[in-house]
């Protein structure tokens, strides 16, 4: 059973329409948002109609409103500044409790010739995602962190080269290693998401109430990276999770 159906085919049917003033809204408040919006470090040669919507399946949030994913694309000196974000029925951006919008925003050079198609000359197109099943895009471990990572991840250390290969051991290594010395820090915790270039994660350390651990600067301990390939063991300690913790 697929996950989505094509809105951008229908906007001109039923009761969820996406009208010309639904699109002008959408992207003035995405502009409007854009410097608080979680980003893709490094300008991409190319975006496919395959990653964008993987991306709506991977980090749909843990939303009951949500009910459709939408695209936009600007032009951009180098490139193609494609935003990704989640509306609820009426089309409004589905927002964390701040007020940021869930989503992405990325620079590509080009887009594939499937999602150039389907924008021909339009600014914004969307898509209307299946109800989730039962048990879909539940977290056993506490599901606040994976929903704002994108909001304190910027605050992290900057992200280094894409290195080849990250194992398990090498993950737990860096807890013991790296530990800061703050009394409130009771667990560590791994984050993965998507990525072009294979798997963005973080590790952050969080006190017995599972909040993550700032430093007196505000910034939270720990680290990022982007790996091309996690270890046999690693990926079976995610499975189909986002969020690991170590205790």
């Amino acid at each position: 059973m697929t996950w989505f159906n094509w809105f951008a085919k229908n906007t001109s049917q039923g009761e969820h329409k996406i009208t010309a003033e639904d699109v002008a809204r959408i992207v003035g408040e995405f502009n409007k948002w854009l410097p608080r919006i979680q980003g893709i470090p490094e300008v991409l040669e190319e975006i496919t109609f395959d990653e964008a919507i993987s991306y709506f399946q991977s980090d749909r949030p843990g939303n009951a409103n949500v009910k459709k994913g939408a695209i936009i694309c600007q032009e951009h000196p180098e490139g193609q500044l494609l935003g990704q974000v989640f509306l609820d029925g009426n089309n409004h951006l589905i927002c964390r409790p701040n007020g940021t919008p869930y989503g992405r925003q990325l620079l590509a050079k080009k887009s594939d010739k499937k999602l150039t198609d389907l924008f021909g000359e339009r600014e914004l197109i969307a898509f209307e995602l299946n109800a989730q099943e039962s048990g879909e895009y539940e977290f056993p471990l506490p599901q606040n962190i994976v929903l704002e990572f994108g909001e304190w991840l910027r605050n992290v250390v900057k992200l280094p080269e894409v290195i080849p290969i990250i194992t398990y051991e090498e993950t737990i290594k860096y807890f013991i290693t790296d530990r800061p010395n703050d009394p409130r820090i009771r667990k560590g915790a791994i984050l993965r998401q998507p990525h072009p270039q294979g798997y963005h994660l973080a590790q952050v350390f969080l006190d017995k109430n599972n909040q993550v651990v700032l430093s007196s600067n505000g910034v939270p301990y720990g680290r990022q990276l982007v790996a091309r390939e996690l270890d046999d063991e690693l990926l079976e300690v995610f499975g189909n999770k986002k969020l690991i913790i170590v205790e």
